[in-house]
């Protein structure tokens, strides 16, 4: 593309055109890459879609650990908000997913744990992600996971609070918020479990034929997670006690707080 500046960063290429926001790498002033993302300009005047995007930009600016993305700055240009981030070099989970990646089945408690640490240093700093799923995880050659896209991010609650509208994607969204859309920090819980689930068996815990099917599949209290051996892989009976009880159906069943979590996995580890 011709080049293009942005409040003194040069874009060098476009690495994600879709939904509501561009990402970019860019070099800075000094000359190191970054990331920009910005909002498409079509939803700059859109209210609701423009503080989601600056939502994020406020949650992410107070965070800082290996496992999270981060944040160098945030502004405007020209009515338009964006953001710059670190460069990380990296695909997503989602991509080595597809992929059946031998980083996945090679690394998989490493990065399973950094997926339980990132969510417990963001629960700890006083927030949820409710959007924790493989396509907001990056994950480097070397095996560091960066957790990205705190757009739905909100204040930890004390009690499940009722969301305006179901967050996420919803393969990934806890029953409780498609049902009665209650949430809290075990939404999240439940979504690590599930992209837990994925990671190593290359299908979701609930998956069906169809995808009316799958909802109701994840939203029937009866129903359990489809058995790790019926896709033909086998991990430790303590990690798939682990996954399952993120995978519980009633809140009340999973763990409840991340912190729990983290103490299991470096138990088992």
């Amino acid at each position: 593309m011709n080049e293009i500046t942005l409040d003194g960063y040069r874009l060098i290429r476009n690495i994600f055109r879709g939904g509501m926001t561009d990402l970019y790498v860019a070099v800075d002033p000094d000359g190191f890459r970054v990331v920009i993302r910005t909002l498409k300009k079509k939803y700059a005047g859109n209210r609701r879609i423009r503080n989601k995007f600056l939502n994020g930009a406020e949650v992410l600016s107070g965070l800082e650990h290996p496992n999270i993305i981060r944040q160098l700055h945030y502004g405007r240009s020209n009515g338009t908000p964006y953001m710059v981030l670190e460069y990380v070099e990296s695909c997503t989970l989602r991509e080595l997913i597809i992929q059946r990646a031998p980083l996945l089945t090679e690394n998989t408690f490493s990065l399973l744990r950094q997926m339980a640490e990132s969510l417990y240093y963001l629960h700890s700093s006083g927030f949820i992600h409710l959007d924790f799923k493989p396509d907001n995880l990056l994950v480097t050659p070397y095996g560091l996971v960066v957790l990205i896209d705190f757009d739905l991010a909100t204040n930890r609650p004390r009690s499940p609070v009722r969301m305006r509208e179901s967050p996420g994607t919803p393969a990934y969204v806890a029953p409780e918020i498609l049902t009665t859309q209650l949430a809290d920090e075990r939404a999240d819980i439940y979504s690590l479990g599930v992209t837990a689930y994925e990671m190593i068996a290359f299908h979701k815990p609930f998956e069906r034929t169809t995808q009316d099917e799958s909802y109701m599949a994840q939203i029937n209290p009866c129903v359990k997670p489809t058995p790790f051996k019926s896709h033909g892989v086998h991990p430790p009976p303590a990690v798939e006690s682990l996954i399952s009880k993120c995978l519980a159906k009633n809140p009340d069943n999973r763990y409840p707080a991340m912190s729990l979590v983290v103490k299991n996995l470096e138990a088992i580890l």
